[in-house]
């Protein structure tokens, strides 16, 4: 007798046609010998000088929190060049997770160009819509949240506004991180004075 327990091809294929919540626990995609592969490649790859480097430790507790423009850095140069090396081979649930990293970075990276045309908006349409379908088939157990919703627009914005970073805030993000240290006492409108 033949069981699908013993068979993880067929298992593999099976699994594919069911929704499954995959608890989180299972779910962590970068544990810590991706972690280690990242950093490695961090250390060997030479960036032009016009990108400001993430922080060589990122992910880590030490680190602490990263600026957008760092996580732009870290999610649209340093993963893909080594997820791509490490699952870019991979059938299942990896390339999968590949797959749909993916069409989040080439959305990122369309949504930050210097330019904006129809063909860039149809192809991050494109992208980002992949990307949200694929929330729910992956991670079977979360919601589509308001910032999902909300890339879904940005192609409109594309094309009526031009190109992000004329109507952008990344020059904002010094005053954001200014009243993230802002001690209010938990009271608002009223600032705490020594």
């Amino acid at each position: 007798m033949h069981k699908i327990d013993d068979d993880n091809e067929l298992f593999d294929k099976l699994l594919g046609f069911v929704t499954v919540a995959v608890p989180q626990a299972e779910r962590a995609v970068l544990g810590r010998d991706i972690m280690a592969a990242v950093w490695n490649d961090m250390s060997c790859t030479r960036l032009p000088g016009w990108i400001t480097p993430a922080p060589s430790n990122w992910g880590t507790t030490q680190r602490g929190k990263l600026s957008a423009d760092s996580w732009r850095v870290v999610c649209t140069i340093h993963l893909p060049i080594t997820l791509i090396q490490l699952w870019h081979k991979e059938e299942g649930r990896k390339r999968q997770l590949l797959d749909h990293f993916m069409d989040l970075v080439a959305a990122v990276r369309i949504a930050n160009m210097r330019i904006a045309s129809k063909e860039q908006s149809d192809a991050y349409a494109f992208h980002i819509s992949c990307y949200v379908r694929n929330i729910r088939t992956l991670y079977a157990d979360q919601k589509i949240k308001p910032s999902h919703h909300a890339a879904l627009h940005i192609d409109d914005m594309l094309s009526f506004f031009g190109p992000n970073h004329s109507h952008s805030g990344p020059h904002y993000e010094c005053y954001i991180n200014f009243f993230h240290h802002m001690n209010t006492n938990n009271k608002p409108g009223m600032l705490f004075c020594p």
